[in-house]
């Protein structure tokens, strides 16, 4: 799994993509508040949860 962010002017995205070769669910992971939502993400594709800027950071991804 690789993760990454950005960061725009009011927004920040964080994303994960499944480089495994096997179906998982997973989720994007916030701090200071709710993570995203479970999703079930296919060898090679990618999720991502936008949250505002502000005190929440980018904590990556999880199984779920």
């Amino acid at each position: 799994m690789v993760v990454w962010q950005t960061t725009g002017t009011i927004t920040k995205t964080g994303y994960a993509r499944n480089d495994c070769s096997r179906t998982l669910r997973l989720k994007i992971v916030w701090a200071h508040g709710t993570d995203g939502q479970c999703h079930t993400v296919r060898p090679g594709g990618t999720i991502w949860s936008k949250v505002a800027r502000g005190v929440r950071t980018f904590d990556g991804a999880n199984s779920c």
